[in-house]
């Protein structure tokens, strides 16, 4: 990544309503959102044709995880009548510029692409089409007819730390981590965080998958946290329920082993070991930018939610804006940790705490953040080192 890449303007749209826009009936798209308003009280025309929008995913649409949670947004949007939405999935990071060709000899009129490794090839394709519209998920790379979006989850990576802090017997966390992006890295560093602020002497292992989604990778690497490393709470980073399974597994054997939900409510399939976890309804945030595209009045903006830019109780969420939430909390973790969950929580929608907050140093005891520096949008997007606590075996893939 290039300096000027990573120092590109990013515009983050929180706080308020759309002003004025109203669509087919529809108003207030985009609560937890400020835009610049369109025209208020103004209709745009009704298009002569639906709306064609298509989705690529680069994992099954069956893994319940990332891609799952894409098409259960999809899903959502069947309720508009001026829209038609197709999709793909499992579609190699690099063969999504003729997974985009595709869709757009379909008709597509947008073209939303959801994985990191999609991003050079969704900007090329927005020259290629300049008529056409893309999103691209996870991102940071826009253009005229490009646009970027996410739902950020290293606030409730640091809350899942919180919890792993109230239940480890051992000390010893595990993180299965698919690739070494700053995303997938900034949710270790804050899960490391969080349970550093209640035992400071908890240590964090990490594999890497080189993988979304490959469970039986993540089989045996949750196996070698536990069995080799001693881990007794494993987070992760990968599209599929395998590392809650695991631990499952060995809960059933008698061994108390904990793990989370990731990207939609996994319980069931570890209702013992499940503790919490980290939950996104893509479903209004596309609907939401659907709405610009449906009033012709399409703008390459960068929407990026976190707790307090959109919906984010544990009952009722979707209603509120489609954002970023908790899965149900286990009453394992003891009371009061459960009571700093909840208050760290309101304090992050509140903003008045940020889980970066300095002073923070990295695993090498070099300070990055210096006492009540907080990590700007920019660090958080480009973050590559880990914090103190990740073991020092663990590296960050160069």
């Amino acid at each position: 990544m290039s300096e000027s890449e990573k120092k590109v303007s990013r515009r983050r749209f929180i706080g308020g309503t759309v002003g004025g826009l109203v669509v087919g009936g529809l108003a207030g798209y985009g609560a937890g959102l400020s835009t610049a308003p369109l025209v208020p009280g103004v209709v745009p025309p009704t298009p002569a044709k639906k709306i064609k929008a298509g989705f690529i995913y680069v994992g099954p649409v069956g893994d319940f995880g990332w891609s799952y949670g894409h098409d259960r947004g999809r899903k959502y949007l069947a309720k508009l009548p001026w829209l038609e939405t197709f999709y793909a999935e499992a579609i190699p990071e690099p063969e999504v510029g003729g997974a985009i060709d595709r869709m757009v000899a379909e008709g597509a009129d947008v073209v939303f692409t959801t994985s990191f490794g999609y991003m050079d090839p969704t900007v090329a394709a927005g020259d290629k089409y300049p008529d056409k519209n893309f999103w691209h998920c996870s991102g940071y790379r826009r253009s005229k007819n490009v646009g970027t979006y996410f739902a950020e989850f290293y606030q409730l990576y640091y809350l899942c730390g919180l919890a792993a802090a109230g239940v480890t017997k051992t000390n010893k966390i595990g993180y299965v981590a698919a690739h070494p992006i700053p995303e997938v890295v900034r949710h270790i560093n804050a899960f490391v965080l969080g349970a550093r602020e209640i035992n400071p002497d908890i240590e964090c292992h990490v594999v890497w998958l080189f993988s979304w989604f490959d469970p039986g990778k993540t089989r045996d690497a949750a196996v070698s946290l536990i069995e080799v490393q001693n881990c007794d709470v494993l987070a992760y980073t990968e599209d599929s329920p395998t590392t809650l399974q695991v631990a499952e597994e060995y809960q059933g054997k008698g061994k108390p082993v904990w793990s989370f939900s990731h990207y939609s409510d996994m319980t069931t399939y570890g209702p013992k070991a499940h503790l919490t976890g980290q939950v996104v309804d893509w479903g209004l945030m596309y609907e939401y930018i659907l709405a610009y595209q449906y009033a012709q009045a399409f703008r390459s903006m960068d929407l990026w939610w976190r707790l307090g830019d959109g919906g984010d109780t544990i009952d009722g969420w979707r209603a509120a804006d489609g954002g970023v939430t908790v899965a149900p909390i286990n009453p394992a973790i003891p009371e009061n940790v459960r009571n700093l969950i909840e208050k760290r929580r309101a304090d992050m929608r509140g903003q008045l705490f940020e889980p970066f907050t300095g002073p923070i140093k990295d695993q090498d005891g070099n300070l990055k953040l210096a006492a009540g520096q907080r990590a700007t949008h920019d660090d958080l997007w480009t973050m590559d080192w880990f914090v103190e606590g990740v073991n020092k075996a663990s590296r960050i893939p160069k």
